[in-house]
């Protein structure tokens, strides 16, 4: 049976097939892409040249090339009657997409918004669940692909993310939801009484967004009947990314919550008098790549190679990649990735047996016909065969979303 498969990578979609791996491409990134390159060379005058430097504005450091740098990052791949769906961040702007295959050269446009941004979604029939984002706060919505209607499920000061449709029954949703920090004050109280120096250290590190989000919980939310469940939840842990298959059972990856604990006022101290430090270092990393660009030499014989190059910042875990793929080979991984085993792929029965499938996992996917499973281990792609043996498909970093 030929194994086929699409997945992000890089935020760029991909399709693997027997071996073989080709890029799929976005005409609706690509058009835009041209546009802001054409107006970039269009307006370039206006800051290069002669006459840009005559009127003062003129900025050496910036070109056409420079100016029509675009920012993309696919977010999710669907299916819908033979055609692939996918979602989008182009810049600013976000929306679920439609490659024809009949017209694989010309997307068309399934959501978009000017002020919510659709990323997670899962397809059933005509309808398409998705994770709606009002600024900070993200709410689940089923959008019907006929009547062009929303309408949305979740409310709250969360972020609801990564919903899917029960194999079993199409009314049950599977999602994650995240707690979003609020401050011990109201934005219109008025203070009545001077900051102690705890309360203002407290402040000042709420202020710089260090608690992001509460851990995250699995909840099964039935739009029928409006009843809901929560599934699994612990202080401690992240589950994520449920995956529904046919039988009942019900796949998803627990790891451990890292994101969003409060600084303590030494760990404040200690960054304020480190600040100095930090700023030679930045200055001196400046200097290094201007050295290095200009005259061909650094200004440090150390390796060129940094430390920090080794820590990576993975779905907003920073991951030492280096140490991990050590820790997985000497644990005795077949194939080693750089993805810790504490994040863990497991499959809850219908019978409620709760099993581990998979350690050191970042995104997968299960094949219902096969059997098989499609893994990702933060360096490569892997399948594991319904008699559990694992076999390597191709290398593969910062894989995503596996479909």
């Amino acid at each position: 049976m030929a194994i086929s498969f699409s997945y992000i990578a890089g935020g760029k979609m991909y399709i693997y097939l027997d071996g073989k791996t080709a890029e799929l491409r976005s005409s609706v990134l690509e058009s835009y892409a041209q546009t802001v390159k054409s107006t970039a060379e269009r307006n370039e005058w206006k800051y290069s040249g002669t006459g840009a430097a005559f009127t003062g504005v003129y900025q050496p450091e910036m070109n056409a090339e420079r100016a029509s740098e675009v920012y993309s990052a696919v977010r999710c791949i669907g299916k819908h009657n033979g055609d692939i769906l996918y979602s989008i961040d182009i810049d600013a702007t976000n929306g679920i997409y439609r490659k024809c295959a009949s017209a694989p050269m010309n997307d068309g446009i399934v959501l978009c918004s000017a002020n919510v941004k659709y990323r997670d979604f899962d397809v059933s029939g005509d309808k398409i669940v998705t994770s709606a984002r009002f600024g900070s706060e993200s709410h689940i919505g089923i959008y019907d692909i006929n009547t062009k209607s929303f309408v949305t499920y979740t409310d709250g000061h969360t972020q609801d993310v990564t919903p899917v449709f029960s194999k079993t029954d199409p009314s049950i949703i599977y999602y994650c939801s995240m707690g979003l920090p609020t401050s011990d004050l109201e934005e219109n109280e008025e203070r009545t009484r001077p900051m102690s120096y705890s309360e203002i250290v407290n402040d000042m590190y709420r202020s710089r967004g260090s608690a992001l989000r509460g851990p995250s919980s699995l909840l099964s939310l039935d739009i029928s009947s409006g009843s809901l469940y929560e599934m699994y939840s612990d202080e401690r842990y992240d589950f994520i990314k449920p995956s529904s298959t046919s039988d009942g059972s019900l796949y998803y990856i627990k790891r451990p919550y890292s994101i969003g604990t409060e600084r303590s006022p030494m760990g404040c101290l200690a960054d304020i008098f480190m600040l100095p430090v930090r700023l030679v270092q930045a200055l001196f990393g400046f200097l290094n790549v201007f050295s290095a660009k200009y005259s061909g030499k650094t200004l440090s014989r150390s390796d060129t190679k940094r430390k920090a190059e080794k820590d990576l910042i993975i779905e907003g875990n920073l991951i030492n990649a280096e140490r991990e793929l050590k820790a997985n080979e000497r644990g005795g991984e077949k194939n080693p990735g750089i993805i810790p085993r504490s994040w863990e792929l497991r499959k809850l029965s219908p019978d409620g047996t709760d099993s581990l499938v998979k350690a050191g996992v970042l995104a997968y996917r299960v094949n219902e016909k096969s059997g098989d499973i499609i893994v990702s281990n933060g360096s490569a792609i892997l399948r594991i065969a319904p008699d559990g043996k694992e076999e390597k498909l191709l290398t593969a970093e910062k894989v995503s979303f596996i479909f």
